[in-house]
């Protein structure tokens, strides 16, 4: 609250509050050595700014994410995606880089959207036609898919595990 007030800004971009709920254990702990520890503070103000650190840090990796999703879709919102696409789509997006394990397949698809497998198949084959999607495995029945996030200057890329 000190540090708000400190900063006379009315929005704080990150929330210090879910990170210590995070680490609530080793709040718990550290607060206690230091209340039984005298006046010395420091490994308590250690502690206190490497949290402060990590909800910077998961701040920007949220913002990081909700721009890319912003940009996917103002890229694609004109592609004629049905709902069960938009649906699988933002599972995706939503999932980021390493979130959506092995990526999506037809049986993930299937599962998701409550669909036929042929229909599973050839919606995924429209993602991939439209950009949405590129296919990674082998083939075949190991095919998964990833999403194409628009570049800034151009073509496709595929998402970065950075």
């Amino acid at each position: 609250m000190a540090l708000a007030q400190d900063e006379r800004v009315s929005m704080c971009f990150f929330s210090l509050s879910a990170q210590i709920l995070r680490e609530r254990t080793s709040y718990y702990t550290h607060l206690e050595r230091t209340q039984k520890g005298g006046l010395e503070v420091t490994e308590w103000l250690t502690w206190f700014l490497t949290q402060i650190e990590a909800a910077a840090t998961a701040a920007q990796h949220t913002i990081t994410n909700t721009l890319a999703k912003a940009r996917f879709w103002l890229y694609h919102q004109a592609s004629g995606l049905n709902e069960r696409q938009h649906k699988v789509l933002n599972r995706l997006l939503d999932a980021g880089a390493k979130g959506f394990e092995g990526g999506m397949n037809t049986r993930k698809y299937v599962s998701l959207t409550k669909t036929s497998r042929a229909t599973a198949y050839r919606e995924l084959s429209e993602l991939v036609a439209k950009g949405c999607l590129t296919p990674t495995g082998k083939g075949g029945r190991s095919t998964s898919y990833e999403i194409i996030y628009p570049s800034n200057y151009g073509p496709h890329q595929p998402i970065s595990a950075n």
